[in-house]
């Protein structure tokens, strides 16, 4: 694998994620910037003012020596940390306690901890490619991450390396050494919102077995049975649209009232407890309660999964309901593999999918708040397809955080604030507002609340692609002399 191939791809994506959440003087501060990439043998006998990166010191899986570090009003989480290069003239910056650069007396910027092994291992997904271990939907769980056992999931490695890459080039442009904030550098936090329709009437005949079959389940605990379930099962029977299909106008009219806009993700195809369970007979009255400005995508059924087959009747059927191709997509039940599906579907015609998230968890699954291509190892090269992880699916947030859930999402909110990104969030129309589900009553509601008195831009994937410029990278890496 090539050093230099490596390279240009991890620069390629900083380039694509500066241009997405930075505002333009700073793009242009780092263009000027000298920034090199090399092996830390020669990077660390640099002595000029320059930003130099070691790109040979290999991820270390364990994630080991995690720590914060101050950054403007929040901090970095930063781990495989770097010893202080051996030599006269080295310092530690802001402290040796936290250290987030090592700095030369010439000015040399050095980073403190395994940046560029760190970024490509996430954005690689290493770990996933090393652990072996799946569910039973084929899927790579959350919790089998090494970052779990630290309590790294949740955080935004890619984007807090980035604003510490460009918080140094501009304190190196004014001061000669690097700032530690990027306090009105990043522009406005966004979240991404969408819906996955999957379930659109309460009354299709999984839905009645499965709430028909957790009447009974307390019994195996030597509890009362739930029949209140029979209240849900005659309920829906008879209006099969409420708390379901009827979500969804209930969804487009709140996002409507914070000016907000999401996109749609549309099942169809084979039915099935795993798949369309309400079939495609429902698709064209739902497309038709879509207003113009809300985005309609491909939910890929359960069983295209890497199936070229099964896809492409899948995308044909719901091209002719949309009259027109859908070129974003996420997969149901997120059944995604980093390794395999970004070629498969960019040779689909998706032009961004949103699939790389978790289904256990709350996670960062690439370790990135925004979007990137994915690689691939056969031509050491991105894949041309843009990858928008899935950081949130609503019932995974409230079941994991419980009462303090909104407080969690508020927190991440306001740390992206501080370092640039975009948060994702998934919200199904039969959870938005569901007394059957009584927990997530008036979550979304209170979600979309903080996003504006946080002053948080929603839009949908497709508003937040169009916002990269046509043609992104700046400038050509700086080889070492």
């Amino acid at each position: 694998m090539s050093a230099e191939k490596r390279t240009e791809y991890l620069w390629s994506q900083i380039l694509l994620h500066l241009n997405l959440f930075f505002d333009r003087q700073t793009i242009a501060t780092v263009d000027r910037s000298r920034i090199l990439f090399g092996p830390y043998a020669a990077v660390t006998l640099e002595r000029r003012p320059v930003i130099a990166i070691p790109n040979d010191i290999p991820y270390n899986m364990a994630a080991k020596d995690a720590y914060a570090a101050p950054f403007g009003e929040t901090h970095l989480t930063l781990w495989n940390r770097l010893e202080i290069p051996p030599g006269d003239g080295w310092r530690a910056l802001p402290d040796n306690a936290a250290p987030v650069w090592y700095v030369h007396a010439s000015g040399t910027h050095l980073p403190a901890w395994n940046l560029f092994g760190n970024l490509f291992a996430l954005l690689t997904s290493q770990e996933e490619r090393e652990f072996a271990t799946r569910d039973k939907h084929g899927r790579f769980a959350g919790g089998r991450s090494p970052r779990a056992e630290r309590g790294l999931m949740e955080v935004p490695a890619f984007n807090e390396a980035v604003a510490a890459l460009a918080a140094a080039c501009v304190g190196l442009s004014h001061e000669g050494q690097a700032e530690l904030s990027v306090r009105g550098l990043v522009k406005p936090p966004v979240v991404v919102l969408s819906h996955d329709c999957d379930i659109l009437r309460g009354n299709d005949r999984w839905t009645q077995a499965i709430r028909f079959a957790r009447i009974f389940l307390p019994l195996a605990h030597l509890r009362p049975p739930r029949i209140a379930n029979l209240w849900w099962i005659a309920r829906n029977y008879i209006r099969p649209d409420d708390f379901y299909f009827d979500n969804v106008l209930g969804m487009v009219n709140l996002e409507r009232q914070f000016g907000f806009t999401s996109t749609f993700y549309l099942l169809n195809g084979t039915p099935g407890r795993y798949g369309a369970r309400s079939g495609s007979w429902l698709l064209p009255k739902l497309i038709a309660a879509i207003p113009p400005g809300w985005s309609r995508g491909i939910h890929y059924n359960y069983d295209t999964f890497l199936d070229t087959i099964r896809f492409v009747q899948q995308m044909q059927e719901l091209t002719d309901l949309l009259g027109g191709r859908p070129r974003f997509g996420r997969a149901h039940y997120l059944r995604f593999d980093m390794e395999r599906s970004p070629e498969f579907l960019a040779a689909q015609g998706i032009k961004c999918d949103e699939s790389a998230g978790f289904s256990d968890r709350i996670a960062y699954r690439c370790g990135i708040a925004g979007c990137f291509q994915p690689y691939d190892p056969a031509t050491e090269s991105a894949v041309n397809i843009l990858e928008l992880p899935m950081m949130i699916m609503e019932d995974a947030l409230k079941l994991q955080y419980g009462d303090g859930a909104a407080a969690v999402f508020e927190q991440m909110l306001r740390h992206l604030g501080q370092i640039g990104g975009a948060l994702t969030l998934n919200v199904h129309p039969g959870v938005f507002h569901n007394p059957e589900i009584p927990r997530m009553l008036g979550f979304y509601h209170r979600l979309l609340c903080l996003c504006r008195d946080l002053g948080v831009r929603g839009m949908a994937a497709d508003d937040l692609i169009g916002t990269i410029p046509p043609e992104h990278r700046v400038r050509e890496l700086i080889p070492v002399d």
